[in-house]
C-alpha cells in the first residue's frame, strides 16, 4: 500500500525544520512518573516511578496483562491526563503537569494523533467528514482540506464509503477511518491504544504498513499498546509492563 502525505501550509510551528531540529533526539521524557488513583478508602497505584524515553521516529510497543498501567502511560503521555508525581516533557519544551488547558488542547491538536480501540467516530459525520475534521480545528484552507482527505481515504481503501457514516461502516472500516483522522494531520507523534483489535488479519496488516509507511517516510513517531501479536512482530523497541512497572524495554532487530 502507498501512501501520499501532505505537510500543513501552517502551523505553530515550521514543521520541516522543527523535525529535522529534534530528529534522533528524544521527543518524550517521562521522569519518575507515579499515577494514583482512589478507589473508596483504597489508592489503585496504576504506575510506579516510570522512567520512559523515547526518541523521534521510534515505532514502539507497550505490551502487558490488562490492568497493568498501559492505557494509563498512554494517557500521560498523550497529555489526557497528568501524573500524580513525577515528570512529563514533550518535544524538548513542554512539562504537561505546567501547561494550562489551551496549551494542551492545541499541543494535543498539532502534533499528536490518537487512534482508540472504540473508534470514538462522530456518528453524524461521514468518512470524509470524521477524517477531516483535524484540519477544519487547525483552520486549513477547504482546498487543501479537501485534497488531504480525498488522498488519504484513497490510500486507506475507504473512498467508494466516503458519504457513509459510521452506523454503515464494518468494524474494520471504522477503524481505518479512525486512523486516516489519527494520521491526516502528520502528527509527529501517534499513540495506539489496540488499534487492530477489531480489524480481521489482512486489514489489520494493512493498517499496520500504512502506519509503518509514514514512520519510514515521516519520521513520525508511534506508540502502541497492544497484545496484538501482529503489532509486536513489526515493532522496533517493546517496553513490558507490569503492575505499574516497566519490567523489560528491549530493542529488536
Amino acid at each position: 500500500m502507498s501512501c501520499r502525505f501532505y505537510l500543513p501550509t501552517t502551523q505553530s510551528t515550521c514543521g520541516l525544520c522543527y523535525i529535522s531540529k529534534i530528529l534522533m533526539s528524544d521527543i518524550i521524557v517521562t521522569e519518575k512518573i507515579c499515577k494514583n488513583y482512589s478507589l473508596g478508602t483504597h489508592v489503585v497505584r496504576a504506575l510506579v516511578d516510570v522512567d520512559l524515553h523515547v526518541g523521534m521516529g521510534e515505532f514502539l510497543c507497550i505490551v502487558g496483562p490488562s490492568g497493568s498501567g498501559k492505557t494509563t502511560l498512554l494517557n500521560l503521555i498523550g497529555c489526557l491526563d497528568v501524573p500524580t508525581s513525577g515528570t512529563v516533557k514533550m518535544f524538548g519544551q513542554y512539562e504537561t503537569a505546567k501547561l494550562n488547558d489551551k496549551e494542551t488542547t492545541l499541543l494535543r491538536r498539532d502534533r499528536i494523533g490518537f487512534i482508540f480501540q472504540s473508534f470514538n467516530l462522530l456518528p453524524v459525520f461521514n468518512v470524509m467528514e470524521n477524517v477531516g475534521l483535524p484540519l477544519e480545528l487547525q483552520r486549513v484552507p477547504k482546498a487543501e482540506l479537501d485534497k488531504r482527505v480525498k488522498a488519504l481515504v484513497e490510500e486507506v481503501g475507504l473512498i467508494e464509503y466516503a458519504q457513509h457514516r459510521p452506523d454503515e461502516l464494518s468494524g474494520g472500516q471504522r477503524q481505518r477511518v479512525a486512523v486516516a483522522r489519527a494520521l491526516i494531520t502528520n502528527p509527529q507523534l501517534v499513540l495506539a491504544d489496540e488499534p487492530t483489535a477489531n480489524l480481521d488479519h489482512d486489514t489489520g496488516m494493512a493498517v499496520l504498513e500504512l502506519m509503518l509507511e509514514m514512520n519510514r517516510n515521516h519520521g513520525t513517531t508511534f506508540i502502541f499498546s497492544t497484545h496484538d501479536p501482529k503489532v509486536m512482530g513489526i515493532a522496533k523497541r517493546i517496553v513490558t509492563v507490569e503492575d505499574g512497572r516497566i519490567k523489560e524495554d528491549r530493542n529488536v532487530a
